[in-house]
């Protein structure tokens, strides 16, 4: 008996130690993980084939929870792997969030509340989802990296500038995919 207890002792202790701390994750409005992004969500504008987009180019909330020790600011980015056939659309590089944020309304991304690198295209801005009519429903990749840079990075980084800039500084991240066809 005083065996099983002190094995018992030893498995809470186990489940408990930072070893198995809960995940560092991330959501878009709660959905889940490949889940269909409402129409509103997609551009606004008429894509370059000339093609209507059919949305209001509103970005989802975004919250993540668990962030590694030693985050002192994150940097998030959506990329369409299945855009421009295969060579991938970035729709929006964010950076120099600090540590004390952890989530994101639709009215902070409105607002270009931090900094906004530029997407394919030079975009400065959260550009929606816009898949050619016909398609099938292309995946878009959101990571948020939790890093140990101070949310001073210089404005203007696009994606691959942004991800050599913290390279060597990701303490963690996570991903969520999300889905969208246009209508």
């Amino acid at each position: 008996m005083i065996r099983f207890l002190g094995f018992l002792i030893a498995a809470v202790l186990a489940v408990s130690s930072p070893a198995f701390a809960a995940p560092f994750t991330l959501s878009a409005n709660g959905m889940a993980d490949n889940a269909m992004l409402p129409k509103e969500d997609g551009f606004d504008k008429t894509s370059t084939t000339g093609t209507p987009c059919g949305g209001k180019n509103i970005a989802p909330g975004f919250a993540w929870t668990n962030p590694p020790a030693g985050t002192q600011s994150y940097a998030l980015m959506m990329f369409d792997p299945d855009g421009r056939g295969g060579l991938g659309v970035s729709h929006w590089v964010l950076y120099n969030l600090p540590a004390t944020v952890a989530s994101l309304s639709t009215a902070d991304v409105a607002a270009n509340k931090y900094t906004v690198g530029r997407g394919t295209g030079d975009l400065v801005a959260y550009r929606g989802p816009c898949p050619p009519p016909g398609d099938a429903p292309h995946h878009y990749v959101l990571t948020i990296y939790a890093t140990d840079l101070p949310a001073t990075l210089p404005a203007g980084l696009d994606r691959d500038g942004l991800l050599k800039a913290i390279t060597g500084h990701v303490k963690g991240a996570t991903t969520t995919i999300m889905r969208y066809q246009t209508p």
